[in-house]
C-alpha cells in the first residue's frame, strides 16, 4: 500500500485554476439529497473514522430535512454551507467538500494514460521548481541553514537535489530546518529525508488505512552514504501541515530536534479526493498516522514546539538558541569570543523583529548625537538617529536597549553600543561585528 498524492494534486490544481469563475447553478431539493446521500456514502465507505462518518452523517442529512440547504443560491454555497456543518460536528483539516466539475470529472474518468500524463507532468512541475528547495546556506558561525516547502512525489528524482542540500550541512556546527512554509507532500519522502539525520533503523510514523491495513515506516542507515549530527532546530508556524508536522514530531519524538515557532495545523490523515457527482469532490482522510513512541498522532492538536515563539520569530530565537549553546561548549579564548559576537548578534536581531527596543522621544536621543573621532557624526532626521560618514550615505539606526542601536538594512550583523558616563551625558561610542569592534571618542 502506498500512499501518493501525485495525480490528484495535479489535477486539482489545474482544474481549479480553469473553472475559478465556476459557482455553478442553484441545486433544487432532489439534487440536494442526491449530494447528501453521496457525501455520506462515501464517508462511511472510506473516512478512518468511523463512528464520525455516522455523526457527520446524521448531521447533514438532518440539516438537509429542516430545509438548511433550500434557498442557496449556487452550488459553491451548498458545498461551502455543508463544509462549514461537517467541521462544526467533527473538525478535520483534510476533510473538505468542494465544487469543482472539472477536477470530479477527470477523477470519475481518468484512463491509465490520463494517470501517466498527470505524473509526467507533475515531474516536470516538480523539477522545473528544483522539487521545491528554497535555500541551503551556511551562516556565520558555521550554523546551516536550509528550507524546502514540499515532500515531493517524486522521490528518486528529488534526491540528488535534497541530498546535495543535506551534505552541504554535514560539517555545519548546527542546523535550523525551516519547515514554516512546507504544506506536507508524500509519506515515502517524509521517511527518506528522516533517514538522513539517523544511523540506526528506529520507527518514524506508521500510516493505518480504513480497513486498518498498516504501512510501517523506518528510518533506513543504508539509504545515504553520509549522516547529520549536528542538532537540529526545526521552525513551524501555523501553514506547517500533514507531511511537514509529521517529519517534525518524528524528529521531535525521537528526540532528535528542537521545535522553535508556533503550534502546527494539526493534520495527520493522508488524504485522497473522491468524486460525488453533479460535480462535487470530497476529500476523505482514509488513512491515519500512528507513532509506536507516542500511541497517537498529532491530529487535531498539531506539534507543540519545544520554545514557543511566533513563527515569524522563530528564525532569529533559533539562532539565540544555538549561540547560548555554543557558546557554553565553546573551548579556548578565541572561540569564545567568537562565539559571544555571534550570540549578541542574534539577542540584537530577535530583539529587532520584535520591536522591543525603547521608544525615544526626539529630545532624549539628542543626547546620542555630536561628532566622534575619528570622522563620524551621530545626526536626528525626525524621530530617528542616523549615522553619518563622509562619502557614504547616511545609515539610520534602530534602538534595541538604551545604549545600542543597529544600523538599518543590515540583519544586525553591526550595531553600536553608546558609553554613558556618570553625569548620563555620550562620551563615546563602539561600532561592533564578529570579531571586531571600533571605538570612537566624542568630540568635546
Amino acid at each position: 500500500m502506498k500512499f501518493k498524492l501525485l495525480l490528484f494534486v495535479l489535477i486539482f490544481s489545474l482544474t481549479l485554476s480553469l473553472q475559478a469563475q465556476d459557482n455553478g447553478k442553484k441545486m433544487d431539493s432532489k439534487e440536494i439529497k442526491l449530494l447528501v446521500d453521496s457525501l455520506s456514502a462515501a464517508l462511511k465507505r472510506w473516512y478512518i473514522y468511523p463512528d464520525q462518518a455516522e455523526l457527520i452523517s446524521k448531521t447533514i442529512k438532518d440539516k438537509y430535512e429542516s430545509g438548511a440547504y433550500d434557498n442557496l443560491q449556487k452550488s459553491t454555497e451548498v458545498a461551502n454551507m455543508i463544509q462549514a456543518n461537517i467541521q462544526k460536528v467533527h473538525r478535520d483539516g483534510h476533510l473538505r467538500l468542494m465544487y469543482a466539475p472539472g477536477f470530479e470529472k477527470r477523477l470519475s474518468s481518468h484512463s491509465d494514460s490520463q494517470q501517466k500524463e498527470g505524473e509526467e507532468m507533475r515531474l516536470r512541475d516538480e523539477q522545473s521548481h528544483y522539487f521545491y528547495f528554497k535555500k541551503a546556506e551556511i551562516m556565520p558561525g558555521n550554523i546551516g541553514y536550509i528550507r524546502w516547502d514540499v515532500f515531493v512525489d517524486n522521490i528518486k528524482e528529488a534526491r540528488p537535489i535534497y541530498e546535495a542540500a543535506f551534505k552541504l550541512m554535514c560539517n555545519a556546527k548546527a542546523l535550523i530546518i525551516d519547515m514554516r512554509y512546507n504544506g506536507g507532500g508524500n509519506p515515502e519522502t517524509v521517511n527518506a529525508m528522516l533517514s538522513c539525520f539517523f544511523d540506526k533503523k528506529l520507527p518514524t510514523n506508521h500510516i493505518i488505512n480504513y480497513k486498518h491495513d498498516t504501512v510501517k515506516y523506518y528510518t533506513d542507515p543504508n539509504l545515504t552514504d553520509f549522516k547529520l549530527k549536528m542538532p537540529v532546530y526545526i521552525l513551524t508556524g501555523k501553514n506547517t501541515f500533514s507531511g511537514a508536522e509529521g517529519f517534525a514530531y518524528a524528529m521531535k519524538v525521537a528526540k532528535r530536534a528542537t521545535i522553535v515557532g508556533d503550534t502546527t495545523r494539526g493534520g495527520a490523515h493522508p488524504t485522497q479526493p473522491f468524486p460525488l457527482g453533479q460535480g462535487f469532490v470530497m476529500d476523505i482522510p482514509n488513512a491515519r498516522s500512528y507513532n509506536e513512541i507516542t500511541k497517537t498522532n498529532w491530529e487535531g492538536t498539531g506539534v507543540y514546539p519545544d520554545v514557543s515563539i511566533k513563527a515569524e520569530h522563530a528564525f532569529e530565537k533559533a539562532q539565540l538558541l544555538i549561540a547560548k549553546d555554543l557558546l557554553a561548549k565553546a573551548d579556548g579564548k578565541e572561540e569564545k569570543q567568537q562565539t559571544q559576537g555571534i550570540l549578541t548578534i542574534a539577542e540584537n536581531k530577535l530583539a529587532l523583529v520584535q520591536s522591543s527596543g525603547p521608544n525615544f522621544t526626539p529630545e532624549q536621543l539628542q543626547k546620542f548625537c555630536g561628532q566622534f573621532n575619528p570622522g563620524l557624526t551621530i545626526v536626528l532626521k525626525g524621530s530617528c538617529l542616523y549615522r553619518s560618514i563622509p562619502g557614504q550615505p547616511d545609515c539610520k539606526l534602530t534602538p534595541i536597549s538604551n545604549t545600542r542601536f543597529v544600523l538599518d538594512n543590515d540583519e544586525a550583523y553591526r550595531y553600536i553600543d553608546f558609553t554613558i558616563d556618570k553625569n548620563d551625558n555620550v562620551s563615546g561610542l563602539s561600532i561592533n561585528r564578529i570579531g571586531a569592534s571600533f571605538s570612537y571618542d566624542k568630540a568635546k
